[in-house]
């Protein structure tokens, strides 16, 4: 729990230990009009620490630097005027509570823990918040859009020392066709009249938050009585955004379809784009009749494929209910790196144990499986390709090596705008740090000064 506590203070960015014991904090560098304060350093140190207890006690200039460079842009962010809305800030800080919540396992625990209501770690955190989204937006200001090329990837690629080539593990190139069940029209009505069932209890009086915990199948809102806290409207699919958009504050919808079964939900607040809302999601239940008939459809694509009368891809782009693969032939991306090699330890173990046993080339028997969203569904699965662990080359992991290079080239591109502006800035930096030659290009302006003022 103690890592969990400085996590949690390193990713709001707090400027002093809110929930530690009142500590006298002192300034220990200056960037134009914005400052570092020694506790800054410390929440992060804490936290390296924890995840690396032998970390070397240069990481504090590194630190150090990076705070500084994050100060620079905040700096001029605030020169240029560059601006964030409450719905921004809102949002953000809605999406970090959640993101706890989620880990820490309800609104409650987390209030719990820290001794302190949602709306107090909010305010604690607002400024800090707003402050990293100028630095955000800045920073991207800076950046812009960076161009990657062939020759730009080969070019790094050969520059790096051979005992230096990054090693991969074993990774698979897997596609599937996922099919689900049909839900019959008596379980489809069914659902919708609980739902209306529910509501009527609910504009009588019943409490929304109590339904919502007792009887929704969305199991991330229901431990937060259906609360899905402030979000954009388009982050939502369209009917639901739709329902959500369409309602007075208060008010509760009527049952509402989307491809994750049947909604009630109920509008807390809309603040321009972004909206509040909690929901009850029911799912109708699927009879065995139509699991049987899944599987026979399953199986004769299946057939269609084993039998070369229709390629994987083409079977997958008829059949398969996957919004997110079927256009790609069903061919599985890394969501980190978009890569089609995904490495076998960031599968999920039935994924694994489903392809492990398979030749290159093969398709697994039809097998029933949960989506993400603990929808029921039958999937089939094909290895594509499978690399053995291996360093780093430019045919099996282009698309990894153009991702290092990007990053690389966005580094390079703010290193050169911090170089050039820091003669433009007023920066100070105590003394206690002379001994950090990763500071040293801080020096190269005329006003930097170390330990005194001019």
């Amino acid at each position: 729990m103690k890592l969990f506590k400085y996590l949690f203070l390193a990713f709001f960015l707090s400027s002093s230990t809110a929930f530690a014991q009142p500590v006298v904090d002192e300034i220990v560098a200056v960037v134009g009009n914005e400052f570092v304060l020694r506790s800054e350093l410390e929440v992060q140190m804490l936290q390296l620490q924890q995840a690396n207890p032998e970390k070397s006690a240069d990481a504090v200039c590194w630190l150090l630097d990076q705070h500084l460079q994050k100060k620079m842009l905040l700096s001029r962010a605030k020169t240029d005027s560059l601006k964030v809305t409450e719905e921004q800030v809102e949002g953000e800080l809605d999406r970090r509570i959640q993101y706890f919540i989620s880990q820490i396992g309800s609104e409650e625990a987390l209030e719990d823990y820290y001794k302190k209501s949602i709306t107090d770690m909010k305010s604690d955190f607002r400024e800090q918040v707003r402050e990293q989204l100028l630095i955000e937006q800045q920073q991207q200001k800076v950046i812009g859009n960076v161009d990657v090329t062939p020759k730009d990837i080969q070019e790094f690629y050969e520059k790096i020392p051979a005992d230096s080539l990054p090693y991969y593990s074993t990774e698979m190139e897997i596609g599937q066709i996922v099919v689900y069940p049909k839900v019959s029209k008596a379980e489809r009505q069914k659902t919708i009249e609980l739902l209306r069932k529910t509501r009527k209890e609910i504009l009588k009086g019943a409490n929304f938050s109590t339904k919502a915990i007792i009887m929704s199948e969305d199991k991330g809102s229901a431990i937060n009585g259906g609360d899905l806290g402030w979000q954009r409207a388009d982050m939502y699919v369209p009917e639901f955004a739709a329902a959500a958009l369409s309602l007075m504050k208060d008010s509760i919808s009527d049952v509402v379809e989307t491809k994750y079964g049947f909604h009630i939900l109920q509008l807390l607040g809309r603040k321009g784009d972004l909206i509040h809302v909690r929901h009850i999601l029911k799912k109708p239940q699927i009879n065995e009749e139509a699991y049987v008939e899944t599987k026979q459809l399953m199986d004769s694509i299946r057939s269609l494929i084993v039998s070369d009368s229709m390629t994987f891809e083409t079977a997958a782009y008829t059949f398969s209910k996957d919004e997110e693969t079927k256009n790609r032939g069903g061919i599985i991306t890394d969501p980190k790196t978009n890569a089609s090699r995904i490495p076998v330890e960031e599968l999920d173990q039935t994924m694994f144990f489903a392809v492990d046993k398979l030749k290159v080339g093969e398709i697994s028997q039809p097998m029933p499986f949960k989506t993400a969203d603990g929808s029921d569904a039958f999937r089939i699965l094909y290895l594509k390709s499978k690399t053995l662990p291996h360093k780093a080359n430019l045919k099996d992991d282009y698309p990894k090596l153009k991702v290092i290079v990007t990053e690389y080239k966005k580094a390079l591109k703010l290193d050169s705008w911090i170089k050039k502006n820091i003669p433009t800035m007023y920066v100070h930096i105590d003394d206690a740090y002379n001994n950090c030659t990763s500071l040293s290009h801080w020096g190269k302006g005329q006003q930097f000064i170390v330990g005194q003022s001019k």
